[in-house]
Protein backbone atom coordinates (compact mmCIF):
# COMPACT_ATOMS: atom_id res chain seq x y z
CA UNK A 1 0.00 0.00 0.00
CA UNK A 2 2.67 2.62 0.95
CA UNK A 3 4.29 2.07 -2.12
CA UNK A 4 1.28 2.98 -3.99
CA UNK A 5 1.02 5.92 -2.28
CA UNK A 6 4.79 6.85 -3.16
CA UNK A 7 3.75 6.36 -6.98
CA UNK A 8 0.60 8.56 -7.04
CA UNK A 9 2.22 11.52 -5.12
CA UNK A 10 4.85 10.94 -7.87
CA UNK A 11 2.51 10.55 -10.21
CA UNK A 12 0.87 13.95 -9.65
CA UNK A 13 3.62 16.17 -10.78
CA UNK A 14 5.89 13.27 -12.23
CA UNK A 15 9.28 15.72 -11.86
CA UNK A 16 11.37 13.43 -10.61
CA UNK A 17 15.53 12.87 -9.43
CA UNK A 18 17.40 12.25 -12.37
CA UNK A 19 18.69 8.62 -12.66
CA UNK A 20 22.44 9.55 -14.45
CA UNK A 21 24.65 10.84 -11.83
CA UNK A 22 28.45 11.86 -11.91
CA UNK A 23 28.61 10.27 -8.68
CA UNK A 24 26.09 12.05 -6.00
CA UNK A 25 25.23 14.95 -8.47
CA UNK A 26 21.96 14.66 -11.14
CA UNK A 27 23.36 14.51 -14.30
CA UNK A 28 19.74 15.91 -15.64
CA UNK A 29 20.48 13.46 -19.17
CA UNK A 30 17.06 11.54 -19.86
CA UNK A 31 17.08 7.66 -20.48
CA UNK A 32 15.76 7.06 -24.61
CA UNK A 33 12.39 6.19 -24.38
CA UNK A 34 11.04 2.77 -24.00
CA UNK A 35 14.64 1.80 -22.79
CA UNK A 36 16.58 0.90 -19.33
CA UNK A 37 19.64 2.66 -17.67
CA UNK A 38 20.89 0.77 -14.90
CA UNK A 39 23.56 2.17 -12.17
CA UNK A 40 25.49 0.22 -9.42
CA UNK A 41 27.50 2.73 -6.99
CA UNK A 42 29.74 0.94 -4.42
CA UNK A 43 31.10 3.72 -1.36
CA UNK A 44 34.38 2.03 0.21
CA UNK A 45 35.43 3.02 3.63
CA UNK A 46 35.21 0.44 7.15
CA UNK A 47 31.49 0.50 5.56
CA UNK A 48 31.14 -0.44 2.09
CA UNK A 49 27.69 0.96 1.03
CA UNK A 50 25.68 -0.09 -2.17
CA UNK A 51 23.70 2.26 -4.52
CA UNK A 52 21.32 0.66 -7.09
CA UNK A 53 19.42 2.56 -9.92
CA UNK A 54 16.93 1.65 -12.58
CA UNK A 55 15.17 3.78 -14.84
CA UNK A 56 12.90 3.97 -17.67
CA UNK A 57 12.51 6.48 -20.70
CA UNK A 58 8.81 7.36 -21.25
CA UNK A 59 9.82 10.36 -24.01
CA UNK A 60 9.44 14.00 -24.15
CA UNK A 61 12.21 14.09 -21.49
CA UNK A 62 9.81 12.32 -18.90
CA UNK A 63 11.70 9.16 -17.30
CA UNK A 64 10.68 7.36 -13.88
CA UNK A 65 12.64 4.35 -11.93
CA UNK A 66 13.61 3.21 -8.56
CA UNK A 67 16.37 3.04 -5.99
CA UNK A 68 17.80 1.37 -3.42
CA UNK A 69 19.59 3.61 -1.47
CA UNK A 70 21.93 2.75 1.79
CA UNK A 71 22.65 -0.71 1.92
CA UNK A 72 25.13 -0.46 4.29
CA UNK A 73 27.72 -3.47 5.11
CA UNK A 74 29.97 -3.01 8.42
CA UNK A 75 33.39 -4.76 7.66
CA UNK A 76 34.63 -5.12 11.02
CA UNK A 77 31.62 -6.60 12.41
CA UNK A 78 30.21 -8.54 9.34
CA UNK A 79 26.68 -7.17 9.44
CA UNK A 80 24.05 -5.06 7.76
CA UNK A 81 23.23 -1.48 9.12
CA UNK A 82 19.46 -0.76 9.28
CA UNK A 83 18.65 2.72 10.89
CA UNK A 84 15.00 3.55 11.52
CA UNK A 85 15.59 5.56 14.62
CA UNK A 86 18.65 7.32 14.59
CA UNK A 87 18.37 11.00 13.23
CA UNK A 88 21.31 11.82 13.14
CA UNK A 89 21.75 9.61 10.42
CA UNK A 90 20.15 9.45 7.12
CA UNK A 91 17.77 6.37 7.41
CA UNK A 92 18.51 3.36 5.56
CA UNK A 93 18.18 1.29 3.60
CA UNK A 94 16.16 3.46 1.18
CA UNK A 95 13.13 2.27 -1.09
CA UNK A 96 12.49 4.73 -3.68
CA UNK A 97 10.65 5.71 -6.76
CA UNK A 98 11.46 8.61 -8.84
CA UNK A 99 10.97 9.71 -12.25
CA UNK A 100 12.71 12.88 -14.41
CA UNK A 101 11.77 16.21 -16.32
CA UNK A 102 13.88 17.68 -18.03
CA UNK A 103 13.08 20.82 -20.27
CA UNK A 104 15.09 21.80 -23.09
CA UNK A 105 16.53 25.22 -24.00
CA UNK A 106 18.47 24.61 -26.92
CA UNK A 107 20.73 21.80 -28.12
CA UNK A 108 23.53 22.78 -25.16
CA UNK A 109 21.27 24.26 -22.20
CA UNK A 110 18.46 22.43 -20.63
CA UNK A 111 16.76 22.49 -17.27
CA UNK A 112 15.23 19.70 -14.99
CA UNK A 113 13.16 19.48 -12.02
CA UNK A 114 13.29 16.30 -9.48
CA UNK A 115 12.34 14.29 -6.84
CA UNK A 116 12.60 10.92 -5.32
CA UNK A 117 10.29 9.64 -2.49
CA UNK A 118 10.09 6.45 -0.58
CA UNK A 119 10.67 4.81 2.49
CA UNK A 120 13.42 3.13 4.59
CA UNK A 121 12.65 -0.52 5.90
CA UNK A 122 13.98 -2.57 7.91
CA UNK A 123 12.93 -5.82 9.70
CA UNK A 124 11.14 -3.79 12.29
CA UNK A 125 9.16 -2.46 9.53
CA UNK A 126 9.32 1.29 10.79
CA UNK A 127 8.96 2.30 7.81
CA UNK A 128 9.68 6.42 7.57
CA UNK A 129 8.99 8.84 4.30
CA UNK A 130 12.07 9.99 2.91
CA UNK A 131 12.67 12.50 -0.28
CA UNK A 132 14.98 14.27 -2.21
CA UNK A 133 14.00 17.77 -4.58
CA UNK A 134 16.35 19.50 -6.60
CA UNK A 135 16.69 22.06 -9.76
CA UNK A 136 19.66 21.45 -12.12
CA UNK A 137 20.72 24.21 -14.95
CA UNK A 138 23.08 21.72 -17.56
CA UNK A 139 25.09 23.07 -20.48
CA UNK A 140 27.27 20.61 -22.88
CA UNK A 141 30.29 22.05 -25.60
CA UNK A 142 31.36 24.86 -23.33
CA UNK A 143 35.11 25.75 -23.95
CA UNK A 144 35.27 22.17 -24.60
CA UNK A 145 33.44 19.61 -26.83
CA UNK A 146 31.53 17.05 -25.58
CA UNK A 147 32.36 18.82 -21.87
CA UNK A 148 29.40 18.59 -19.26
CA UNK A 149 28.58 21.27 -16.81
CA UNK A 150 25.73 21.45 -14.31
CA UNK A 151 24.57 23.60 -11.44
CA UNK A 152 21.79 23.23 -9.19
CA UNK A 153 20.00 23.44 -5.24
CA UNK A 154 18.09 20.34 -3.63
CA UNK A 155 16.02 20.07 -1.02
CA UNK A 156 16.52 16.81 1.20
CA UNK A 157 14.37 15.63 4.23
CA UNK A 158 15.32 14.55 7.69
CA UNK A 159 15.75 10.74 6.57
CA UNK A 160 16.89 10.92 3.54
CA UNK A 161 19.95 13.68 4.66
CA UNK A 162 20.63 13.24 8.08
CA UNK A 163 20.94 15.86 10.69
CA UNK A 164 22.13 18.99 9.10
CA UNK A 165 20.81 21.73 6.53
CA UNK A 166 17.77 21.10 4.28
CA UNK A 167 19.17 23.50 1.14
CA UNK A 168 22.12 23.07 -0.29
CA UNK A 169 23.34 23.58 -3.85
CA UNK A 170 25.64 21.35 -6.19
CA UNK A 171 27.73 21.56 -9.03
CA UNK A 172 29.80 18.97 -11.18
CA UNK A 173 31.16 18.79 -14.43
CA UNK A 174 32.22 15.83 -16.56
CA UNK A 175 35.81 16.59 -19.57
CA UNK A 176 36.10 14.39 -21.98
CA UNK A 177 40.37 13.84 -22.71
CA UNK A 178 39.72 11.12 -25.09
CA UNK A 179 37.22 8.38 -26.61
CA UNK A 180 37.34 5.98 -23.43
CA UNK A 181 38.97 8.24 -20.62
CA UNK A 182 36.78 11.21 -19.22
CA UNK A 183 37.44 12.83 -15.99
CA UNK A 184 34.74 14.72 -13.72
CA UNK A 185 34.48 16.57 -10.53
CA UNK A 186 31.67 17.48 -8.59
CA UNK A 187 30.53 19.22 -4.90
CA UNK A 188 27.74 19.10 -2.81
CA UNK A 189 27.45 22.15 -0.36
CA UNK A 190 25.63 21.84 2.62
CA UNK A 191 26.14 20.36 6.18
CA UNK A 192 24.35 17.12 5.98
CA UNK A 193 25.40 12.98 5.40
CA UNK A 194 24.67 14.54 1.20
CA UNK A 195 28.14 16.65 1.59
CA UNK A 196 30.65 15.65 -0.11
CA UNK A 197 33.92 17.17 -3.08
CA UNK A 198 34.24 14.36 -5.53
CA UNK A 199 36.96 13.49 -7.86
CA UNK A 200 36.89 10.63 -10.65
CA UNK A 201 38.12 8.90 -13.87
CA UNK A 202 35.57 7.37 -16.52
CA UNK A 203 36.91 4.69 -18.36
CA UNK A 204 34.63 3.17 -21.47
CA UNK A 205 35.56 -0.60 -21.83
CA UNK A 206 32.52 -0.23 -24.20
CA UNK A 207 30.33 2.49 -25.22
CA UNK A 208 27.23 1.78 -23.13
CA UNK A 209 29.50 0.38 -20.15
CA UNK A 210 31.61 3.63 -18.46
CA UNK A 211 33.35 2.41 -15.37
CA UNK A 212 33.57 5.46 -12.31
CA UNK A 213 37.00 5.29 -10.24
CA UNK A 214 36.53 8.23 -7.78
CA UNK A 215 37.47 9.42 -4.28
CA UNK A 216 34.67 11.36 -2.04
CA UNK A 217 36.57 14.06 0.18
CA UNK A 218 33.68 15.58 3.20
CA UNK A 219 32.88 18.81 2.92
CA UNK A 220 31.95 18.33 6.85
CA UNK A 221 33.12 17.13 9.63
CA UNK A 222 30.75 14.33 10.27
CA UNK A 223 31.39 12.88 6.64
CA UNK A 224 34.33 10.36 6.16
CA UNK A 225 36.72 9.46 3.02
CA UNK A 226 35.42 6.77 1.03
CA UNK A 227 36.97 5.35 -2.47
CA UNK A 228 33.69 5.15 -5.07
CA UNK A 229 33.44 2.32 -7.96
CA UNK A 230 30.48 2.97 -10.19
CA UNK A 231 28.82 0.89 -12.84
CA UNK A 232 26.62 1.96 -15.46
CA UNK A 233 24.77 0.50 -18.40
CA UNK A 234 23.63 3.18 -20.58
CA UNK A 235 21.31 3.23 -23.64
CA UNK A 236 23.54 4.03 -26.74
CA UNK A 237 20.96 7.49 -27.52
CA UNK A 238 19.70 9.26 -25.09
CA UNK A 239 17.85 12.76 -24.71
CA UNK A 240 19.45 15.36 -24.56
Amino acid sequence: MKAIITFFLLAIGLYGYAQQNFINVPSAEVTTKKKLFFQQQVNINEIIQTNSTLAYGLGKGFEIGVNVLGLNFKTNQQFFIENDSFDKDPYNPLILLNGLKSFKINNQQSIALGTQVGFNYTERNSNKPASLTYLNYRITDLFLKHSVFVLGSYYNTLHYGGEGDRIGFWLASEIVLTEKFHVMAESVMGKNALAYTSLGVIYYPLKYMPLTFGIQIPNTENNAYSFVFELTLLPLNSEK
